[in-house]
């Protein structure tokens, strides 16, 4: 368990049955919150992976608090290091297709789950498709993953990783891109996308 920012939290699963799970980049697992004081009975919430296929050992998930949610407050707030969960998966049809064209992610928050899982696996499978990521928050402080974002975008050439930041707080000192993500993707769209782009 790790605190991405302070509402967002990296939870990882060493697999025990099965020992691995295969997956495409992009889809997602049925997560079981058990019973406990706000939850009678047990449910099931849907989060993305974050980790790549090639870690077929662990499932990484990116989970933001919702107030007064029932899977988030169990994370939150209940969930310890060691303690045995169970999901289902994998799920859905979101992932990255066989093709030239170039790609474009957009994503928020833990929004970010799908799209680290798809540009790892990009990276672990030598896949070198031009790529741009918008990724948007509030404030510096809902940035997260920065520093291995950054890294990657000095490792591969082909991908560009712009953060931007819609209500940049006054002591933020943010040198990037202000405003809605879509507002930052209509000025930059022109100079970063192909004719032939393709959306993800």
């Amino acid at each position: 368990l790790r605190d991405l920012t302070y509402d967002i939290k990296e939870v990882v699963l060493t697999l025990d049955e099965p020992g691995g799970l295969t997956f495409k980049a992009g889809q997602f697992i049925q997560f079981e919150v058990p019973e406990y004081a706000r939850n009678p009975e047990p449910v099931y919430r849907a989060y993305s992976i974050a980790s790549p296929p090639s870690q077929r050992d662990r499932i990484e998930l990116e989970i933001r608090r919702v107030p007064n949610g029932i899977c988030t407050t169990y994370v939150f707030d209940h969930l310890k290091i060691g303690d045995r969960v169970i999901f289902n998966g994998p799920h859905g049809d979101f992932h990255l297709r066989d093709s030239p064209r170039d790609i474009l992610c957009v994503a928020g928050g833990s929004g970010m789950a799908p799209i680290k899982s798809i540009l790892w696996d990009m990276r672990d499978r030598e896949i070198h498709r031009k790529t741009t990521y918008f990724f948007g928050a509030r404030t510096r402080r809902d940035l997260f993953l920065m520093d291995e974002l950054q890294a990657l975008e000095k490792e591969r050439p082909e991908f560009t990783f712009v953060p931007a930041l819609s209500r940049p707080a006054p002591d933020d000192d943010w040198p990037g891109e202000q405003g809605l993500i879509t507002e930052v993707i209509r000025r930059r769209m022109t100079s970063v996308m192909s004719p032939r782009s393709e959306e993800h």
